[in-house]
């Protein structure tokens, strides 16, 4: 279990304080992201406890990409920290240079952040060697303070001592919500439901009647676009969330989930897909007629998130 001094907590506690004021000040004056690279690093030193002369090291080169820190301790790599301006609001997207054979196998976690926002990811996951959400925290929302602290904590020199991005990456797997939704549709559970409701009921339901009404009626929508084993997410199951339907009644033909249930954009799962259609349309099973309205539909959400023309991937620009 994760251990933190009542001066850890104290310091985190304070530094949100002060650097909720500082970014918010940033933030309406419009600061540039070396600017706002200043205002990260003295948050890793001042809140977080490294030793910015020494433990935090500057332009970071990877192959697909640059980090701006990458922050030690006893001469260890801790995590890389990739920078924006204040006012990008960071996002998965940002670091699709980061996946399949460009994920630094020397680094397992980045933190994206334009100082307000700051957002951890997991590197090299799954087959295709993604970057995985682990958590996301403002300095400017309204979440609780304590709750903030300890998310901060993670990042924290004494975190790092404790390995504590591993333990908590560890623990929100075991337990995040859609990997128990997807245990709850498994057949094992579906059929104990069967036979429960039969023996108090006295009805007989069918199995594909059971499983629509879970999914629309009762699990949450967000839990249905669950991180697959080790953190991958997997794909919803709406139509309308797929880049590529060929038959909307057949959901084995719906390829490269790209959409949340809501219509969003989930930045998670277009990574995904662009690692996907690199691999081959053909292995996909979409027809080369099809191709260009599955690169539209992959190049407008990007935008919508909003990601530059300019910083779409190759394969998305015309």
């Amino acid at each position: 279990m994760l251990k933190y001094s009542d001066n850890t907590r104290s310091r985190i506690h304070d530094g949100l304080k002060k650097y909720s004021r500082i970014v918010a000040q940033a933030r309406q004056r419009g600061m540039n992201e070396r600017d706002t690279g200043d205002i990260v690093r003295a948050i890793l030193g001042d809140m977080l406890g490294y030793d910015p002369f020494f433990d935090v090291t500057a332009e970071v080169s990877l192959r697909g990409g640059q980090a701006d820190y990458a922050v030690l301790t006893d001469e260890r790599l801790r995590f890389l920290v990739a920078i924006k301006s204040i006012n990008v609001v960071p996002n998965a997207a940002h670091l699709l240079g980061l996946s399949g054979t460009a994920a630094p196998a020397y680094a397992d976690w980045i933190v994206l952040t334009n100082a307000d926002v700051w957002a951890c990811y997991r590197l090299g996951v799954g087959a295709d060697r993604h970057a995985a959400p682990v958590f996301r925290t403002s300095l400017l929302d309204t979440a609780p303070l304590d709750e903030k602290t300890t998310l901060f904590f993670l990042l924290s020199k004494e975190g790092a001592q404790q390995e504590a991005l591993s333990q908590y990456w560890e623990q929100t797997q075991v337990l995040h919500p859609s990997r128990l939704a997807s245990l709850l549709l498994s057949e094992e559970v579906l059929t104990l439901l069967r036979r429960e409701i039969q023996r108090t009921a006295s009805y007989r339901v069918d199995r594909q009647v059971l499983y629509d009404l879970l999914t629309r009626e009762v699990l949450r929508p967000d839990a249905l676009v669950p991180h697959g084993q080790g953190g991958e997410p997997a794909a919803p199951r709406l139509p309308q969330c797929y880049a590529y339907v060929r038959d909307p009644n057949a959901p084995a033909t719906w390829k490269l989930g790209y959409r949340n249930p809501d219509g969003t954009p989930n930045a998670e799962m277009l990574s995904l897909a662009v690692a996907d259609l690199r691999n081959g349309a053909q292995t996909l099973g979409i027809p080369a007629d099809d191709l260009p309205l599955v690169k539209e539909r992959l190049r407008q959400a990007f935008l919508e998130l909003p990601i530059p023309y300019d910083d779409l991937p190759d394969i998305l620009k015309l």
